[in-house]
């Protein structure tokens, strides 16, 4: 009787083994997709900085003074690329990284001389598509003869305004994209000052730095700016698929994309000389359907004279605001909403951000970029790591959990005298 009595509590309890782990099984499975579900975002974190050095050589054996640095790219393993403003330079180098993605060495250094010199901002890779449609599209945009498959970089600027297709190999100009008309209606000087490529190359974003002139007043003090983030279809590339759902602009996803955004006011300063401060958009990072990074920076005649911040935002179900001829800062149901994930001065100027290699976590490294800012403030490389967010136990973990417990009280009186 009691051997009888065993086997059927053995069985029921082999019974519950069974179906808590399959509930287990089932539940982590999707832990990743709840976390994402509930709306969970990554963060930021501070990994390190190293400085860059004054100068390097260009291909004839020059010497160029690095200044102005306004934007980097990541072109995979560990070589970068970085755009010096005002000037007709490239910078190519090579960064090695820790595997927590702390900046520890810079080497093999050398300046890319462009074809033409504008006030340039951010630079991407160019995707050989891409480069190859820019081509044969010469005769409408000026591009010049070369090879197809040669590698080059987009690079936008804030003077003409205009995003330009370059050759890596000799500087060569490839093409230019065309921009939404607005976009001409830049401040000076507060024009164009991002770029940011898709990870599936088909468009690329980019912004201006503050208000256009007819959108709004740039940022003053206790005010912000609202800008336009812009997205661009490439030519050559398969166009954006049906994850970009913006309202209004669903039968038309080959044209240009406008979501209006707004930038903080100034950081707290204390003033130290005369002058106006200022907060813009300075960089933007493409996380893929439609999440972005956001770098605003702002200065200040004061203490701290710098402050950096990263935002995060989603477009997939922003209001396209193309249609909008003026006055977009009144707007305010139609602001992409953001959401904080670092914020400091470091005391340097932050001007450029990209997306860098996998780290040994299986998070993600960036690698920001600080010129001296005309202030004597230095050349910097930045490590920050883009950690994803922790996944969240859904309630049939805990029940199994609580199962297996259960189990083994059952099991603990089975063999109990």
């Amino acid at each position: 009787m009691a051997l009888c009595r065993f086997r059927s509590l053995l069985a029921l309890a082999c019974r519950m083994v069974c179906h808590a782990t399959a509930v287990m099984f089932l539940a982590t499975a999707g832990w990743l997709e709840a976390g994402h579900a509930s709306g969970a975002e990554p963060s930021v974190v501070f990994q390190g900085a190293i400085p860059l050095p004054n100068r390097a050589e260009d291909a004839d054996g020059n010497e160029v003074e690095i200044t102005g640095l306004s934007g980097v790219a990541w072109l995979g393993d560990d070589r970068y690329v970085a755009v010096m403003d005002n000037s007709q330079h490239l910078l190519l180098f090579r960064l090695s990284l820790t595997q927590t993605g702390k900046p520890i060495a810079v080497e093999s250094l050398r300046i890319v001389k462009l074809s033409q010199r504008h006030d340039y901002e951010d630079v991407v890779p160019c995707p050989r598509p891409v480069a190859r449609a820019m081509q044969q599209d010469r005769g409408t945009v000026g591009g010049e003869r070369g090879n197809d498959d040669e590698p080059c970089v987009l690079v936008c600027e804030e003077d003409t305004p205009a995003v330009r297709g370059f050759s890596l190999a000799d500087g060569r100009m490839l093409g230019a994209l065309p921009l939404p008309e607005n976009l001409l209606t830049r401040r000076p000087n507060r024009g164009l000052e991002s770029l940011a490529i898709e990870p599936g190359g088909r468009s690329v974003w980019t912004a201006n730095e503050e208000a256009l002139a007819n959108d709004g007043t740039p940022a003053a003090v206790g005010a912000g700016t609202v800008v336009r983030l812009t997205r661009l279809p490439l030519p050559g590339a398969e166009q954006p698929v049906p994850f970009d759902h913006l309202r209004s602009h669903r039968e038309r996803p080959a044209a240009a994309v406008q979501v209006a955004y707004r930038v903080d006011p100034p950081h707290p300063f204390l003033r130290v000389f005369a002058g106006q401060p200022l907060s813009g958009l300075a960089a933007l990072v493409a996380l893929g359907k439609g999440r972005l990074l956001v770098l605003e920076r702002s200065g200040a005649p004061g203490l701290p004279p710098f402050a950096s911040r990263i935002y995060i935002v989603d477009t997939a179900d922003a209001v396209d605001v193309s249609a909008v001829e003026r006055d977009l800062a009144a707007r305010k149901e139609a602001v992409v909403g953001k959401r904080l994930l670092w914020s400091d001065s470091l005391g340097i100027n932050l001007e450029g951000l990209c997306l860098g290699p996998l780290l040994a976590d299986g998070n993600r490294s960036l690698v920001a970029i600080a010129d001296n800012g005309g202030i004597g403030t230095p050349n910097q490389l930045v490590g920050l790591a883009l950690v994803s967010p922790a996944p969240t136990a859904k309630p049939g973990v805990l029940g199994a959990v609580a199962a297996l417990v259960a189990i083994a009280l059952v099991v603990g009186r089975l063999t109990s005298p």
